[in-house]
């Protein structure tokens, strides 16, 4: 995974995706120097989770999504967009959970922790990986809302939590990650091979389908 995380881009797709990588790094500046600990804190998560990504045999495409729709998530938090446009809240969490659920979820097939997305295996396989996808994305809900719960408590009580606002965002991460799911069973045509196997199928090559 290291490897992965060093190599060179070559392509159109890597170009694009590290591009996005660049903008995250760029906004983690602008967060050191016009912004706080607790926008720094959030860039810097942003900036993590794209080079995770970056270390996936997945599509490129897909890996500078996954980059915009962080980077579009952190910035509507620090430009208090949550708050002036009412309903913007929820577009976000379902396209975020869904992007973060798949990536999380085709980490953990890297690492053998979890079956790996191949419709070929059978039909119980890929009514698995979307509910395992949507458990994946169920728990990132619960600890978004948890962090904003604490952010609520401990940092701005402009920050807006309350009943019908957490299960109105889990019900719209998890619907997100459940479309994740559906995509990623039937776009992975064969597994990813587990950290230190031998050579295998890319899912880079299926997912582009």
């Amino acid at each position: 995974m290291i490897d992965a995380l060093l190599r060179r881009p070559s392509g159109a797709g890597e170009f694009f995706a590290d591009a996005v990588r660049l903008l995250c790094l760029f906004s983690l500046t602008a967060a050191l120097l016009w912004y706080g600990p607790v926008e720094v804190s959030v860039f810097l998560l942003v900036l993590m989770g794209t080079l995770i990504s970056r270390c996936l045999d997945i599509s490129r495409a897909f890996d500078g999504l996954y980059g915009l729709t962080l980077l579009a998530a952190a910035w509507s938090s620090v430009l208090n967009l949550y708050a002036r446009v009412g309903w913007w809240d929820l577009p976000v969490h379902f396209a975020a959970t869904g992007v973060i659920a798949a990536t999380a979820y085709l980490l953990l097939a890297r690492l053998g922790a979890v079956p790996a997305p191949s419709p070929h295996a059978g039909a119980a396989l890929r009514i698995a990986v979307p509910a395992l996808v949507l458990a994946v994305g169920l728990g990132v809900s619960v600890l978004w809302e948890l962090g904003e719960w604490w952010g609520y408590t401990f940092v701005d009580e402009s920050i807006n939590v309350g009943y019908q606002d957490t299960m109105g965002d889990l019900a719209a991460g998890g619907l997100g990650a459940l479309v994740a799911g559906a995509v990623l069973g039937r776009a992975a045509g064969r597994p990813v091979r587990p950290a230190g196997a031998g050579a295998g199928v890319s899912l880079e090559h299926r997912l582009r389908r």
